[in-house]
């Protein structure tokens, strides 16, 4: 089991303390779970796709949002809502991605287990 760690200072000491970490729940599409972490005034996001997943579809989000690829590869795509793709871009583990709010947006996993990590401040 994942723990989250947290560090806290008091009275110019550090301590730390440990937690059971969220687990993978699934996202509601074939092969996609996700789990979240909140703190510190920051929000985490973890992707967990299969090799065998089905497309994510497009959707947006008020916030503005960094990702980084852990493992995996596949394709990002933009467009217009409900489902109009304009445009796509390939993504590899080490790649970042930064979307500005509210661009829609989806996802098309390769043949590979793809791991993507998403942060934004809380």
């Amino acid at each position: 089991m994942n723990k989250h760690i947290t560090m806290h200072l008091d009275n110019l000491t550090s301590y730390l303390k440990d937690k059971p970490s969220a687990e993978f729940e699934s996202l509601g599409f074939k092969g996609w779970r996700g789990r979240a972490v909140e703190d510190s005034g920051l929000f985490t996001f973890m992707f967990d796709i299969a090799p065998d997943s089905e497309p994510y579809p497009l959707h947006t989000d008020h916030s503005a949002w960094l990702a980084y690829v852990i493992k995996g590869s596949g394709t990002l795509l933009g467009g217009t809502e409900p489902d109009d793709v304009t445009c796509e871009a390939k993504f590899q583990a080490g790649d970042y991605i930064t979307f500005d709010p509210s661009t829609p947006h989806a996802w098309r996993n390769d043949n590979v287990s793809t791991q993507i990590l998403f942060m934004k401040v809380a």
